[in-house]
């Protein structure tokens, strides 16, 4: 007999002998998946030592055919962890060819939580908005969802802090008009299920510029004999204003005071104040707030 037809023939009698091995058994769980959602993925095998038939017990090593394990739970949420030795009963009858010897793994962790709902009230982001350089919002930012109801984990839910969601919006750089639908974000999103899934979101930005004007100081208060005079009468404004709307701006559109009850003796200095503005300008300031006094001889 050849080397070949004796491996072939020791093979085919060692199959037809009972033996034991190690091997990880396919196991599906059984509960009411309406009621309750999985958290944590849930154990697909279990290692057990097994007693057969050679040839049943590679079919089981190898899944051939192999009828999982079928494990029913009448109280998920409440079963955080299973000790293999409780299913020793359960594994060992639905055992079809095989003989069960000894179950390996000591515990299945579970995460299975109730399902549950939570309404939350939208709001958008504002602070995360991306604009390029020198843009600005110009309107309100509108948002055509108020309330979005989001289902999943009852346990993750009650564990949200606040009864607002925010909506972030991810692009950046924007420099035009923003019109998009923006989707709602949390952190492991396969577990839950938004209603709305998205909210769209509106608003107007425009470029902005950093100009300046000589503007005229009215003097308030000062005396009428002229022996007290402004070293300079001419003070610099500077301020934000929308590109296109800077060459409007002119310098008579604001108002600044020098106030002499408010001269700081000691050093013969006044702070200016701006009294008016054009409305269409922002981070209205004075290049130098402090101003000299002069007094004649």
């Amino acid at each position: 007999m050849s080397i070949g037809a004796a491996t072939i023939f020791w093979l085919f009698n060692a199959l037809n002998e009972e033996a034991s091995t190690t091997v990880n058994y396919p196991v599906s769980w059984q509960f009411d998946s309406e009621k309750y959602i999985v958290v944590d993925e849930l154990p697909e095998k279990i290692r057990i030592n097994v007693k057969g038939l050679g040839w049943n017990l590679l079919r089981a090593s190898f899944g051939f055919k192999v009828k999982p394990i079928t494990i029913a739970l009448s109280n998920p949420a409440a079963s955080k962890k299973i000790a293999g030795v409780s299913l020793t009963n359960r594994i060992a009858n639905e055992l079809d060819e095989l003989k069960l010897n000894y179950i390996l793994d000591d515990t299945l962790r579970l995460n299975i939580d109730f399902r549950g709902q939570r309404s939350f009230r939208v709001y958008v982001d504002s602070a995360g908005i991306s604009l390029a350089e020198n843009y600005r919002i110009t309107s309100p930012i509108a948002c055509n969802v108020e309330l979005m109801e989001l289902s999943g984990p009852a346990t993750i839910l009650k564990s949200i802090p606040s009864d607002s969601f925010p909506l972030h919006i991810r692009e950046e750089n924007i420099n035009s008009d923003y019109d998009e639908q923006v989707a709602f974000e949390i952190e492991r999103p396969e577990l839950f299920l938004f209603n709305p899934r998205s909210a769209r979101v509106t608003f107007s930005v425009a470029e902005f510029t950093e100009a300046e004007r000589r503007v005229v100081v009215e003097q308030v208060g000062f005396p009428e004999n002229n022996k007290v005079f402004l070293h300079d009468t001419v003070s610099t404004v500077q301020f934000w204003v929308r590109a296109d709307l800077e060459p409007a701006v002119v310098a008579d559109s604001f108002k600044i005071i020098a106030d002499y009850s408010l001269v700081n003796m000691l050093d013969s200095t006044l702070t200016l104040h701006i009294q008016k503005a054009p409305p269409q300008v922002t981070d209205v300031r004075l290049a130098l707030p402090q101003i000299k006094l002069g007094y004649e001889q």
